[in-house]
């Protein structure tokens, strides 16, 4: 499926898609500190645990705005939503990072500015959806997805490793001031950046009669509307081990050491997972693969619900990296394939705030229980749900199989 304002034929290390990967994998690395910086800031200030928790609450917050930002986003050129998103952030962590360095911030002003943060994010992150299928030719688009993610995730286990190290050295406040210097960098390399122009307008109607026309496109293919289901499944699987592993870890006498190690583990596997789909490219069938790969790790969270020792685990871990990169791509590689780019912005929102909800929304839901059920039982449960997900989806995809012509390799 090829649409007017994707590149048809070249090859996949043009100049464009050189730079573009170059900005976004030094801006990954800053997140990851920044992420880790933020915490300890808070944490340092306050010393409870909930108060962080409110503080990263307010950067997830703004997701719920996505569709809206979508709808604006699919009536812009594809540079300035970018640019001003990358500006914003940069301008709030330099600022709050050399704050940090001068003094005591406050943490209502840190909450605000969080929430800034939060809406620039996730303004950008649905921006950025269909970026890269303009950048490489139709043919190396499962490429450049797995090498673009391959590259944020070993950023992002760069920074779980170091940041710690490092904050413990530096402090915070210059960790901020490092995110905020990458974001600057990345807007001042996306002008290099030449994205295909978008193709002839049609005439348009009012801001909530495209935020409409996007709802009913989504609602037009099951594959489409299933693509923000599957997202949900995969984010919501994961929920669980954030919660329930440090109690797991310190019944096992592992520990802090060993909930980092685990989730080491699950980097790792998810950067050999993205890799390995970069080289495979197309020899993938992503439709397949996004099915077994939300089996598959349903199959793991069951495994990791009868684990007695620690080792087991960690081999679970990676495996589950593997498979959630594997889902990831295939998801990616099949919205990008299968809408087209008029709606990027519109469908993409949809799969982000999606997705993005299953994480609160499962925190939810577990937290009564979490104290009063067995990791066992609830693990066990997490696994059945994500393997009623994979048949879900599973049934999406036959079902448009069976209406509509096949537009993404089998």
């Amino acid at each position: 499926m090829t649409h007017h304002n994707l590149m048809a034929e070249g090859p996949l290390w043009n100049r464009n898609f050189l730079i573009w990967w170059l900005g976004s994998s030094q801006s990954a690395l800053g997140s990851a500190l920044a992420g880790i910086a933020l915490s300890f800031l808070v944490l340092k200030q306050t010393g409870s645990a909930g108060a962080m928790g409110v503080t990263l609450a307010l950067t997830l917050l703004p997701a719920l705005l996505a569709p809206l930002f979508g709808t604006l986003i699919d009536r812009l050129p594809i540079l300035p939503p970018l640019l001003a998103s990358n500006l914003l952030r940069a301008a709030l962590q330099l600022g709050v990072g050399f704050a940090v360095l001068n003094g005591t911030v406050p943490i209502p002003v840190l909450n605000v500015l969080a929430l800034l943060g939060g809406l620039a994010t996730a303004f950008y992150t649905v921006a950025v959806m269909g970026v890269t299928a303009r950048l490489v030719p139709t043919s190396q688009r499962q490429r450049a997805i797995g090498l673009i993610q391959g590259s944020a995730q070993a950023m992002s286990l760069l920074g779980l490793v170091g940041g710690g190290l490092l904050i413990s050295k530096v402090g915070s406040g210059a960790a901020l001031v490092f995110d905020g210097v990458t974001f600057a960098v990345f807007a001042l390399l996306l002008p290099l950046v030449r994205f295909p122009a978008r193709g002839p307008k049609k005439v348009r109607g009012g801001f909530w009669a495209e935020f409409g026309e996007g709802l009913r496109y989504a609602a037009s293919s099951p594959v489409i509307w299933g693509l923000p289901l599957i997202a949900l499944f995969i984010n919501a699987a994961l929920v669980p081990m954030q919660l329930l592993l440090p109690k797991r870890m310190l019944a096992l006498g592992a520990g802090a050491a060993g909930y980092g190690l685990f989730f080491g583990l699950l980097e790792a596997g998810m950067i050999v997972g993205s890799l390995g789909m970069a080289w495979l490219n197309d020899k993938v069938p992503i439709r397949l693969s996004s099915v077994y790969g939300t089996c598959g790790m349903g199959l793991c969270i069951l495994a990791l619900a009868s684990t007695r020792t620690t080792t087991p685990m960690y081999a679970l871990a990676v495996v589950l990296g593997f498979l959630g990169a594997v889902t990831n791509i295939s998801v990616m590689g099949i919205f990008q394939n299968r809408v087209a780019p008029e709606y990027y912005g519109r469908v993409g929102s949809l799969l982000n705030m999606v997705g993005t909800a299953g994480q609160p929304l499962t925190l939810l839901a577990l937290a009564p229980v979490a104290d009063h059920v067995s990791i066992a039982l609830i693990f066990t449960v997490a696994g059945v749900v994500t393997l009623l997900g994979a048949a879900v989806w599973s049934m999406l995809l036959r079902a448009e199989r069976a209406t509509v012509p096949p537009v993404l390799p089998a």
